[in-house]
């Protein structure tokens, strides 16, 4: 069974037979829809694979692909990986990646992993160790205090954290936990839930080998929950190319049940006709952050030792600026632009 995307349009293939297919999904309860089927699933509470829930057991219905590539990790080379990529990318986007004359946007990231391994990016990459790298460069009053670091779940202080945190794990993307209401909390589940994160093939390297994560060590932590005031949080992504912003988008809708939204701007703060991956367009334009200049200049600072990174910034409540994360592999180089041609297009403006 092979998956292919289309324009948009996702489909599952069974040798000649192409059925199209769509995913819902409320909390943890899912639906798979197979041309005129419609499937109840939910997602697993400690690993967020699929899986269907049957007399109180969780059955899985996939092999996530970090598990899949873990299972491989101790006879991958080079070339095992880049043939993996390539055959992997070209159901996700639509056409088959060119990783050796990369011209697309995806193809250069996916070339950024197999061929640029500078090992601060591995510094940068990683969520709690960037802190003291922004500290360094730019100013401790941009980075997020730290209220606590372990290196297991069972150790996490809960009951010394505050009503409302966010918990996080370093080593891979969407690893988190946000609490708004500590009273509300599951810390078993939770518990349960990091545990899981820190398993050797949780690692980020495994997901689409984000050469930046392999030799990391995992960390769990927790930072200050943060909003804006109207209690969404907005992203501020800034794509820099030696130095120069490119590029960027407004991630908004963070917490609303439509869905994240992106909008991209050019280097001229001018709205882009596009989406990206599998999010919407808001029906409004985002207004600009107040301090753009400012983050501006301190991606630019951050962005400086490296040929190409996404710097990403929150704008809070109280209008402090803080470091969101910095990150050499958007989307894994696994989002389609719809239309396709915006794949190109800022794929030229990246060296």
């Amino acid at each position: 069974m092979k998956k292919l995307n289309v324009d948009g349009q996702k489909y599952i293939v069974l040798g000649a037979l192409r059925l199209p297919y769509s995913t819902e999904r409320q909390g943890t309860r899912c639906r798979l829809k197979l041309g005129p089927l419609t499937i109840p699933y939910r997602r697993s509470a400690a690993d967020d694979r699929l899986c269907l829930a049957l007399f109180g057991r969780e059955i899985p219905l996939t092999r996530d692909r970090r598990s899949r590539h873990y299972a491989l990790h101790r006879s991958l080379t080079d070339e095992k990986i880049e043939a993996l990529l390539t055959e992997e990318l070209t159901p996700l986007l639509g056409y088959r990646p060119n990783l050796k004359q990369p011209a697309t946007f995806n193809e250069k990231i996916n070339y950024y992993k197999l061929h640029d391994h500078d090992p601060r990016i591995t510094r940068c990459c990683d969520k709690y160790a960037v802190k003291q790298y922004a500290a360094e460069k730019i100013g401790a009053q941009y980075v997020l205090p730290v209220l606590g670091a372990w290196t297991r779940a069972e150790d996490v202080d809960f009951d010394g954290l505050p009503e409302r945190f966010a918990i996080k794990v370093n080593w891979s993307s969407g690893d988190n936990i946000i609490v708004r209401d500590k009273s509300a909390l599951d810390i078993p589940a939770a518990r349960k839930k990091l545990a899981a994160w820190m398993k050797p093939g949780q690692n980020g390297y495994y997901d689409m080998f984000n050469w930046g994560y392999k030799d990391m060590k995992p960390v769990i932590y927790a930072e200050p929950y943060i909003e804006q005031r109207d209690g969404q949080l907005y992203d501020y992504k800034f794509f820099f190319c030696h130095g120069e912003c490119r590029f960027f988008f407004i991630a908004t809708d963070r917490y609303k049940g439509e869905g994240l939204t992106h909008t991209f701007f050019d280097s001229e703060r001018r709205p882009l006709p596009f989406r990206y991956g599998h999010t919407l367009r808001p029906e409004t334009v985002p207004a600009l952050p107040r301090r753009l200049d400012e983050m501006l200049a301190l991606g630019k600072t951050l962005a400086e030792p490296f040929r190409f990174v996404r710097v990403d910034f929150y704008e809070a409540a109280d209008g402090r600026i803080y470091l969101g994360e910095m990150t050499f592999y958007p989307g894994g180089g696994t989002l389609p632009f719809h239309p396709p041609e915006w794949d190109r297009i800022l794929g030229e403006q990246m060296d």
